[in-house]
This record gives C-alpha cells, structure tokens and sequence, in this order.
C-alpha cells in the first residue's frame, strides 16, 4: 500500500508506527519516510504541526531542524538515503495520558464500518482501551507500544469515550486492553458505571484466568460483557512454566467454565511448537482445547518477536521475514517440529470443534 502511495504521490511524506515498526524499524523505513516508535501520542501531533507550519519539503524540513530531540521515537534516514537518525523513545507518563483528548471519530464514514458487522451479528462494535501496559513476562509477548507500567485512564475520561461511540451509532465495545481484567477494581468500577449510567452496549475483552471470582464474571454479565478472549496457549503445566505465563490448566478450565455459565462466550489462544515442548504436550493442548466449553478457538505456532526472552531461545531466525508468516502458522526459525504436522492437526482440530459445536446445537 505504501508502495502505490509513493507512485502517486511522490511528494508526500510517508509515515507509520506500531508495534511491529517500533521493534523493527529498519524493515519499515525503506518505504516509509519516518517511523514513529513506541506511544508517539505527543510526539507525532508535535511533528505534524511544525512539518505542516513550516511549508517545507520534508527532507528540506528535517534539514533545517537542528534536532530533532522533540519528537521522541522518531526514526528514519538522513536526506539523500544519508545515515539512520533515531531519538529515544519516550513512554507518555500516567498524568499525561489522561490529560489527552479523546479520539475525534468526526470524518469517518462510520455507517459504512457498522454496516460490515451488522452482516455478520448482533453487535457492531468501536473500539476502546481503558487500560495500557502489562506487567506480566510471558516469554513470547513483547508489549513494545506500551510496556510493562500498568496504568488506567481516568474512568470520568473513559466514559466521555464511551458516549461519543454510542452517539456515532454503535452498539457495542471492543476493550482493546492488552488484558482488561488485570485490575479487578478498575473492571468494577467499568461495569458499575456502565450499569449506573444504562450505557446498554455489549462489550469483550481479554482476560486473564488467574484472578477472576465468580462475582466479578457475573458483574461483567450484567454489564453487558459478551465475550472475554483467553490465552490458554497450552493444555500442559510444564509447557505454561516454559512461557513464563504464571498460569494453570486448572485455573484455565475453571475459568472457561466460569465464563460459560454465566453465559458470557469464550474465545481461547493456543500455541503449539512451542520450544522444548513435546509431541506428547502438543496432543494434550489439542485434547484440552476440544474439551473446554469454548465458542472460539485459534491455534498459532511461535512467532520470536525481536525483544523477547523466546528469540533468544531460538536458532535460525529469518530476519527478513514478515508478519504474513505468522498467519500462515510458519516457522521463521529452525524448530524441531515439523510445520506441516502442526498444521495438519490444527486443521483438523477445528473440523472436529466446529462438528461438536454443530452437535450440541441440534
């Protein structure tokens, strides 16, 4: 898409950000002008309104500037393909980030976005984060935008949010949380609000397994929680040790089950591959994974993101290689598992969840 952009507009200046450019940004920078690294929530406004004042071509813009230490995060090359320029990136701290605006959803096509879930269920959702940060170290998650700090926005700000997504015609919320259950105060606060204010809309989320009471999963019924997605990842202690994820298949199977019968839906996260896990282990996490109450399930293979404890416990990693491989359920390191038997048995796995889910609705 990039590429295209270029061709028709050569004299724009290109720019991304994210978390895939903010831990490989040498991959993004040969398309793009500038790559903005980490939360550039000041510092990309800051760069857009002094590029636009300045009426400059960007390289005669970045030319004229005698640093660039004001746009934390920034990444790219010098004029002319010069050498790579690059400024720390610097997290927003807690006070500043509840004194940012809200997303302006005004210039949006907003139907035509509602019309795309309207075909496909009940909820048509906009999306939302209350939360930022995780200060849990699985092995194989990277948390590059914002970190390991967990901090929550202000629940009078969130709230305003939530009444400019309800006024633009949507239903419901997808709390896009890195997990919105890692403060269950901050989860109560959410629903009892959302039952006060009869704010009426259905909302998911992520969650962990470990934390979560019976009387917290029936307040988020009745706050209209629908869905919660869950990363289970494996159906064996051991393997759940080896990833760090400070979890249990016990306390994920009461969980799930938790969920169910509250009748909220459940999405489960699996991984199989993982280094230093069996064939043994891997069988086991296909069997669990057909024998919770699930209404989702998805399988993924590792993928070592660069920053984390798992590409150091790899060999062979393709360097080149992008995030279509990820989605492909494609090793991009040398694994002693075979890809296609992986594949093989996550295809089958599904055929065989889909027919049970089939089964128990007749």
């Amino acid at each position: 898409m990039a590429g295209d952009l270029r061709n028709h507009l050569p004299d724009v200046a290109l720019v991304c950000g994210g978390p895939l450019p903010t831990v490989r940004p040498e991959q993004f920078a040969g398309v793009f002008d500038l790559v903005f690294r980490g939360e550039a929530d000041r510092s990309f406004p800051r760069f857009c309104r002094d590029y636009v004042a300045s009426g400059l071509h960007l390289r005669d813009f970045l030319s004229s500037r005698k640093s660039l230490a004001c746009y934390p995060g920034l990444y790219g090359h010098e004029p002319d393909a010069g050498p790579v320029f690059q400024t720390p990136v610097k997290s927003s701290e807690a006070e500043d980030f509840n004194r940012l605006p809200i997303p302006d959803r005004t210039d949006y096509d907003h139907r035509r976005y509602q019309s795309f879930w309207m075909e496909r269920g009940e909820v048509w959702p906009a999306t939302i984060m209350t939360t930022y940060g995780c200060p849990y170290g699985c092995e194989f998650c990277s948390r590059p935008i914002f970190g390991r700090v967990f901090r929550r926005r202000n629940m009078g700000r969130i709230f305003e949010e939530v009444r400019t997504i309800k006024e633009s015609g949507y239903n419901g919320l997808w709390i896009g949380d890195d997990c919105f259950t890692l403060d269950l105060e901050h989860v109560r606060a959410f629903c009892r609000r959302v039952i006060e204010e009869k704010v009426e809309m259905k909302w998911s989320c992520l969650s962990r397994v470990d934390t979560i009471s019976a009387e917290d999963v029936a307040l988020m019924g009745r706050a209209g929680c629908w869905r919660v997605y869950l990363g289970l990842e494996s159906g064996d202690n051991g393997v759940l040790k080896m990833m760090n994820k400070r979890a249990t298949v016990e306390a994920a199977d009461r969980t799930v089950r938790l969920f169910s019968e509250t009748g909220i839906e459940t999405s489960g996260f699996f991984m199989v591959g993982y280094p230093g896990e069996t064939c043994e282990s891997i069988e086991k996490t296909f069997a669990w994974s057909l024998s919770l109450p699930l209404d989702e399930l998805s399988f993924s293979i590792p993928y070592p993101l660069p920053g984390t404890p798992l590409i150091e416990r790899v060999v062979g990693v393709n360097a080149a290689s992008d995030w279509t491989y990820e989605n492909e359920n494609q090793f991009v390191y040398e694994s002693e598992f075979d890809a296609d038997y992986l594949k093989r048995r996550i295809e089958e796995t599904h055929v065989q969840f889909t027919a049970q889910r089939q089964s128990s609705r007749r």
